[in-house]
């Protein structure tokens, strides 16, 4: 199989990156599990599970505090502000401390990909920490660098020093706000390449702020700043190159663009007017409107503030958000469970408004019923974007007119696999293909598979080398002469001629024909995949083990993304 790599001569172009500071090698949000190609049936022995983490105590430096330093004025409470027009509170640390960015060193898949590289290449330890902590654990990371130190996993998992708890504290409220805008959007600020002062300003959206109330409780000044609602911002970390590693642990100068989400907006229409914050730090209530609000209880005289963004974050995420809330005590968190299914019903919702799926008027040919189905990609940026475990497919169902089903493809397993014909289709190893046309035993997934060197999909990412399949939809307004177009393509999707951007048209060959009355479309979209679960459960590390207990107790089972009917 050929491997079907980005252009490396525009990754060494990070290679100052490199050198001088840590790259991200794990998604935002979650990353993908640890283990090779293949799951062998050697019987393996599995250390104990990771130990829960320690909470997280209030702990303030030169430059940053945690984020319960923050919540003594941007956190309602009790408080009559802070809340939309239905009563909810969309304060600002409520919101955020429910949210994958709070849990983001706190994620047990993040872990176990974290100690998997760690342990599979020791001699690169200290890069392997630098790389993954570096956007994970923001703040921390700074404050080991500006002691002469690099910080590291065990500082998440153990640690009792300052460091150690700004570390869990994952990114923080102190981090994002205090990020200047020297060298934003710029690949020298990609792969958590951001600088952060010593001044001790907080960069807000709102002008002409009210200085004495933060001054005088946590001695940072709030300033206007224009580029903090820019996605240049987000891009710092959602734009990751994982570096190549010699056999002695050294990066090569060259890496694998493992994630691309601010490149894929960039070439969008998107670009021009959307920014993320418009989609992931809403600033409209439930009832459509722009919310006014105080962004702070104290003092209680502040005039209310237009935009208000809502610091939920919201994404693709809500699987990890459920496994969360189910072993909230281990991760050492004050976040309630409730709190965190809410988040997860928040982007379980957000997810409904990604994707529009329409099932066209079928035809016959002989006596085959043609079915064609249309999927529109309603976001800024691939769908799915991110870390290249997540995925999303079609679950299509043909059916006579008692109900009986004739045709079914992409059937979701209970245990988070993929069905067609009663077998399961996604096994590990495989790379299922690009599909214009879906028969019988066939499925359409869209996904981006990482690859090693002998082209077979690997799930550790300093292993991967580049893409061996990426037909993820690209957004609308995507163009071969667009920015980044080169390292945003789609790959292994051969003369589909429908498949465009912002948009793919797959036909479905149902061969009971005009049997057939009544056809169901589901759009499926899953953060773990089977294969990804299946060779976490076979890594021989704690944080593995651990994680892998909390999958046995809830199985990754897929989001209903969108749904359509045709009869």
């Amino acid at each position: 199989m050929p491997i079907l790599a980005r252009p490396l001569r525009w990754i060494a172009v990070f290679l100052p990156i490199v050198a001088a500071l840590p790259i991200q090698g794990c998604d935002g949000e979650s990353t993908g599990v640890g283990g090779g190609g293949t799951t062998s049936s050697t019987p393996i022995e599995l250390p104990p599970p990771l130990d829960p983490l320690p909470a997280v105590e209030p702990t303030k430096t030169d430059q940053f505090a945690t984020g319960g330093t923050c919540a003594q004025c941007h956190f309602a409470g009790e408080s009559a502000t802070m809340h939309d027009p239905n009563g909810e509170d969309i304060s600002p640390v409520h919101l955020w401390r429910a949210s994958m960015m709070a849990f983001a060193t706190k994620d047990p898949y993040y872990l176990s990909v974290v100690q998997d590289a760690r342990t599979s290449r020791p001699e690169a330890e200290a890069l392997i920490d630098a790389a993954c902590l570096r956007c994970h654990a923001p703040a921390a990371s700074i404050e080991s660098m500006s002691n002469g130190a690099t910080l590291t996993f065990e500082s998440i998992t153990e640690g009792s020093d300052p460091v150690s708890h700004l570390a869990r504290d994952g990114v923080t409220c102190s981090l994002c706000h205090q990020i200047s805008p020297d060298n934003l959007g710029e690949s020298g600020s990609f792969s958590g390449g951001f600088e952060v002062g010593f001044d001790r300003e907080m960069f807000g959206p709102h002008k002409a702020p009210n200085t004495q109330p933060m001054e005088f409780f946590v001695e940072y000044t709030p300033v206007y700043a224009e580029h903090i609602t820019k996605s240049e911002v987000c891009a710092t970390c959602h734009t990751v190159v994982v570096p190549f590693l010699d056999a002695s642990g050294n990066p090569t100068g060259d890496g694998f663009l493992e994630q691309a989400t601010y490149l894929e907006w960039q070439n969008s229409t998107y670009a021009s007017n959307a920014p993320c914050g418009q989609c992931h730090l809403p600033t409209e209530g439930s009832d459509g409107l722009p919310i006014s609000s105080a962004i702070s209880k104290y003092p209680d005289n502040l005039s209310k503030r237009t935009p208000f963004g809502q610091h939920s974050f919201e994404g693709g995420n809500a699987y990890m958000l459920r496994i969360l809330a189910d072993n909230v005590a281990w991760t050492g968190s004050e976040v309630s469970s409730a709190e965190l299914l809410k988040a997860a019903e928040r982007g379980e919702a957000h997810l409904q408004t990604a994707a529009e799926l329409t099932i066209l008027e079928p035809t016959l040919s002989g006596s085959v019923l043609m079915v064609g189905i249309d999927i529109v990609n309603r976001t800024g940026h691939k769908l799915p974007t991110g870390y290249p475990s997540r995925r999303m497919w079609l679950h299509v169902v043909g059916e006579s007119q008692n109900g009986e089903i004739l045709f079914e493809s992409g059937k979701p397993g209970s245990d988070g696999s993929i069905e067609s014909n009663g077998k399961r289709v996604d096994l590990e190893g495989l790379i299922l293909p690009h599909r214009d046309e879906v028969g019988e035993g066939e499925v359409q997934v869209y996904e981006a598979i990482a690859v090693d060197s002998t082209g077979e999909p690997n799930h550790r990412p300093l292993q991967q080398i580049g893409f061996g399949k990426d037909n993820r939809i690209l957004p609308e307004g995507w163009s071969n002469s667009g920015p980044n177009a080169e390292w945003t393509a789609p790959q292994g999707i051969g003369s589909d001629a429908t498949f465009a951007p912002g948009k793919d048209r797959v036909t479905y060959r149902m061969p009971a024909g005009s049997s057939i009355t009544r056809v169901k479309a589901t759009l499926y979209y899953q953060t773990l995949p089977r294969t990804n679960a299946d060779a976490l459960a076979v890594t021989p590390v704690p944080a593995a083990v651990r994680f892998s207990d909390m999958v046995k107790a809830r199985p990754p089972a897929p989001v209903v993304m969108a749904t359509a009917v045709r009869e």
